[in-house]
C-alpha cells in the first residue's frame, strides 16, 4: 500500500498544469494576426503612459517621475498585470484609472 501524497503536492502539480494549459491556449490565441493588432494597440497605449513619466521625468527629475509612477502604478501590481493579462491588462488598467489623460 502507497502513502497518499499530500494535497498540496498535487494542488501544486494541479496548478502547475493549469497554467501551461493557459499559457499554450493564450500562445495559440496570440498568433492570429487580430491578436497582434490588439497587442500592438495595448502596447501603444502602455507607451503613451510612459512617455508621460519620461517628460516628467525630463522636465522634475529622476526621483519625481519615480515617485509619480510609484504612486500612479505600483511597480508590484505592475508586475502582476503583465505576468497575468499582458499588456492589455495593463492597458485596461491604465484606462480604468483614468491615467491617460
Amino acid at each position: 500500500m502507497q502513502p497518499n501524497p499530500p494535497s498540496a503536492l498535487i494542488s501544486l502539480v494541479l496548478t502547475a498544469a493549469l497554467l501551461a494549459c493557459g499559457a499554450a491556449r493564450a500562445q495559440l490565441a496570440s498568433d492570429s494576426p487580430a491578436a497582434k493588432q490588439a497587442q500592438d494597440a495595448c502596447r501603444t497605449e502602455v507607451s503613451k503612459f510612459e512617455e508621460a513619466i519620461g517628460f516628467v521625468r525630463r522636465s522634475q527629475g529622476n526621483q519625481a517621475a519615480a515617485d509619480l509612477k510609484e504612486k500612479l502604478l505600483p511597480a508590484k501590481l505592475e508586475s502582476d498585470i503583465l505576468f497575468k493579462d499582458g499588456y492589455c491588462g495593463l492597458a485596461r488598467y491604465i484606462r480604468d484609472k483614468k491615467l491617460n489623460r
